[in-house]
């Protein structure tokens, strides 16, 4: 299992400051998605991002999967499975979620909303509904079995529960907030657009399987928004290589396609000067920053 987990890294970022003997003293940030675990340590008096982690697997097909994935990860992992962690933040990257804008909320319930953009069940899954700075809340499901299992992990921790979309839109719009911004994973890629009082216009993801399933998905948005190919920026986040082809597909056909950078207001040792790439993990770094 230790090869396994040495294969299955994407990249591994630790700062010269990080202490594991001081884990009570910081939080734990994990994003969890069905083909993917990555992993943030924050020290939250010193506002520094102390470790970076992505590991790939192969992608679940259903919840128990998915536990097995990060059940093997976690065992053989340096840190994952230690007690006590200052608090331990579980952020979901699974497709189901939806914001109400704040002038509606409250017309209709949670369920129903949700039921209307993404697929869920009602007696396997939970809902989450957590206020955010868009002028909207998110809500977002997670399987019950998953929720459960990560409470069992951390029983010695405090846990907060809240999806990708939450920390990745803000962060996003700060450092464009014309551009159409797009989150991309091995298979799944999350476009998002803003208006001009920084407001969500539009969040959704998309699954994908090849580059031009790719394309179509971003052309298809652009259209939804009435805008053109030509006068689009994108910004491209996630875990991909700037030399991806998919972006170098995207390029052909799109105006201006640019890579995001990393969050500011956070402290980052030399080591993140290479590892991982600016545009990765952009997630994870803001959801240290909303839970300082």
């Amino acid at each position: 299992m230790e090869d396994l987990l040495f294969e299955s890294v994407r990249y591994s970022v630790h700062s010269n400051s990080f202490d594991v003997s001081r884990l009570a003293d910081y939080s734990l940030h994990l994003r969890v998605h069905q083909s993917c675990l990555a992993i943030g340590v924050y020290d939250p008096e010193n506002n520094e991002c102390l470790a970076l982690e992505s590991y790939g697997y192969e992608t679940a097909m259903n919840t128990t999967a998915l536990i097995v994935n990060l059940h093997n990860i976690v065992q053989k992992h340096s840190f994952l499975n230690a007690a006590f962690w200052k608090n331990v933040n579980i952020i979901s990257a699974l497709p189901s979620f939806a914001f109400i804008p704040s002038e509606i909320e409250g017309e209709d319930n949670d369920e129903t909303i949700l039921s209307l953009t993404s697929k869920f069940s009602s007696k396997e899954d939970k809902i989450f509904k957590n206020t955010t700075s868009l002028n909207a809340s998110i809500l977002f499901t997670l399987p019950q079995e998953l929720e459960n299992w990560f409470f069992e992990m951390y029983s010695n921790s405090n846990l907060s529960f809240s999806h990708s979309m939450e920390s990745f839109i803000p962060e996003a719009f700060e450092f464009d907030s014309h551009s159409l911004h797009c989150y991309l994973d091995s298979d799944m890629l999350y476009l998002t657009k803003c208006n001009e009082e920084k407001q969500v216009t539009f969040a959704n993801s998309f699954k994908y399987k090849t580059e031009q399933d790719l394309l179509y998905y971003v052309l298809f948005v652009i259209d939804e928004l009435k805008g053109t190919p030509q006068d689009t920026t994108l910004t491209i986040w996630g875990e991909v290589k700037t030399d991806n082809t998919a972006i170098a597909t995207l390029r052909k056909f799109i105006g201006k396609v640019n890579t995001g950078k990393k969050p500011k207001d956070m402290l980052y040792a030399y080591q993140f000067d290479q590892e991982p790439h600016e545009h990765a993990a952009v997630d994870i770094i803001g959801n240290m920053k909303l839970n300082r």
